[in-house]
């Protein structure tokens, strides 16, 4: 009698692997030369390589990095024909330079994002194109958080832009808060006027992080504010903060440019900039939100 012999395969399921406990965090602080997206793009993916090769995982650039905020000199400024615009800014049409979505530049540093195994943000000036005939595009100040797969994660538009230099082209953000869940904890976005309000839009989602890209412009020194104030801000709601700040080549004679910052979720200042003028990284090793207080 033929024996039959019966293989029994437990099949296993395979556990998820823990979350790691900390994380390396970068903020990339840099300047951007107006409406000069390719130099801009260059610099910018030199950076972010180098900041995936010292280890980091996130890594936030500053405010509309990729399409330029303002020129070093603040004395030009997006303008949109028939908008108010300040008296000592030059104007210039942003229509030559923004990009959608869907566009070159976040294509991009998606695919980059990819390539590296990172979450990257992508902040640039948005145009969303007029839907019918005798609409007019819409402009916004936009970042876009992409994941280690090259997928756009979260698109957020800046819900209060600041009103002395955007008044002349931004529209408010209609898109709300942004979030993300990572194997790291839950991230936000957020732009640099946006933190007097934003963080209470964020309360309800219990954020381990916001993503914080910043062109800071002040009247007094801003060390008081990026080393005092801005932790207190952040301190009640218990989220990390990666906040990267533009920078300029050479000194300017305004205030605001410099002091990137990680901030901790207990409101210290955990890793900030060293200087103020050309190009830093200022790396983080953040706990993760499995070890969150």
């Amino acid at each position: 009698m033929r024996s039959v012999v019966v293989l029994l395969l437990l099949a296993v399921p395979l556990l998820a692997a823990d979350p790691p406990a900390t994380v390396k965090v970068a903020a990339v602080q840099c300047p951007s030369d107006l409406g000069d997206t390719a130099f801009n793009t260059k610099k910018l993916t030199k950076l972010i390589k180098e900041a995936a090769k010292n280890g980091a995982k996130i890594v936030v650039l500053p405010e509309t990095a990729v399409t330029g905020y303002l020129s070093q000199d603040l004395k030009t400024n997006w303008h949109l024909k028939g908008w108010p615009i300040e008296k000592q800014f030059q104007g210039k049409d942003p229509a030559d330079f923004a990009e959608t979505v869907d566009g070159k530049s976040v294509k991009h540093f998606a695919a980059l994002a990819k390539e590296l195994d990172i979450y990257l943000t992508i902040p640039f000036l948005e145009v969303e194109p007029a839907k019918k005939k005798g609409d007019e595009p819409r402009y916004f100040n936009t970042v876009c958080l992409a994941n280690p797969k090259g997928e756009v994660v979260a698109h957020y538009r800046k819900l209060t832009p600041w009103p002395h230099p955007e008044k002349s082209w931004a529209t408010a953000g209609d898109r709300g808060v942004q979030t993300c869940q990572t194997e790291y904890g839950k991230v936000g976005l957020g732009i640099c006027f946006d933190i007097h309000t934003i963080l209470e839009k964020y309360q309800n989602d219990e954020l381990w992080a916001l993503l914080y890209p910043i062109a800071w412009v002040d009247t007094e020194h801003p060390a008081d504010w990026f080393l005092h104030k801005l932790p207190e801000r952040v301190k009640p709601f218990k989220l990390h903060l990666i906040g990267a700040n533009w920078s300029v080549d050479e000194k300017q004679d305004w205030r605001g440019y410099g002091f990137s910052e990680v901030i901790s979720n207990e409101g210290k200042v955990v890793a900030a900039a060293k200087t103020l003028y050309g190009d830093e990284i200022v790396y983080a090793e953040l706990p993760t939100a499995r070890n969150k207080k």
